[in-house]
């Protein structure tokens, strides 16, 4: 059995609702955004909670393990390959290639299980980006401190920046020797949810995947989609067919 989960992706791809079902289950983590280092986000927030010096990568696993692991030990992670650079600008993480596997080395665990995520349609995922951006609104709860505005050079350089983003995963994983257990695509995932739940619970060795998906306590939370009329508005812009 495997101890330790890392769901590599971008923004605006679902991982909200993937971390949620994985949540549900009880056996698989609760993989939030824990290496977050934006200033003020889940890093800094959960370091002060925990009474964690800030840069204390000892600490900080040791307290992620402790209060954030299933009742079976799997620590869960969801992660940007942006964390990574924010980790090694903080001194956590050695600089250059590996940086991936000397994190799950932190934990103990060099062989994690690992699930890629990502969105085909990079438009729409582009458009969702720019309007949490615009408006400070990252999840379906909470409320928007500004309204978002139409920028076709803001999405241009959004796609841009998630292509981007997705060739440094790949090269990150290559460096440090990974493959992923399991790429799951959002638009996909939307409609095999319980699938994917089963071959992550089976990337982690866990005993009866299938009873521990058919288990689970199915709450979305309030997790429905974002995208709607201004949305397809924004998409039908952009393509030029208004």
């Amino acid at each position: 059995m495997k101890h330790l989960l890392f769901v590599c992706t971008t923004p605006r791809t679902g991982s909200s609702m993937l971390r949620g079902d994985i949540r549900s289950t009880g056996a698989m983590g609760d993989p939030r955004e824990w290496f977050n280092m934006t200033k003020g986000r889940r890093y800094d927030q959960s370091a002060k909670e925990w009474g964690v010096r800030s840069g204390d990568l000892a600490g900080y696993v040791e307290a992620l393990q402790q209060h954030t692991a299933t009742p079976n030990g799997v620590v869960g992670v969801k992660i940007f390959e942006l964390h990574l650079e924010q980790m090694v600008r903080r001194g956590m993480l050695p600089p250059g290639p590996g940086r991936l596997r000397a994190l799950a080395e932190a934990f103990g665990t060099p062989e994690p299980a690992i699930v890629t995520l990502t969105r085909n349609n990079k438009l729409r995922q582009a458009i969702s980006l720019v309007r949490a951006k615009q408006t400070g609104k990252w999840g379906t709860r909470g409320t928007a401190k500004r309204k978002a505005k139409y920028d076709r050079k803001a999405i241009e350089s959004a796609v841009y920046e998630l292509i981007e983003r997705e060739n440094r995963w790949d090269r990150e994983l290559a460096a440090s020797g990974y493959a992923a257990d399991l790429d799951l695509i959002y638009e996909v995932l939307m409609h095999e949810r319980d699938e994917a739940l089963l071959r992550i619970a089976t990337a982690l060795e866990l005993d009866d995947p299938r009873g521990i998906v058919a288990a689970r306590k199915r709450d979305d939370g309030g997790l429905e989609r974002q995208a709607g009329e201004e949305t397809e508005d924004w998409v039908n812009r952009f393509i030029g067919w208004v």
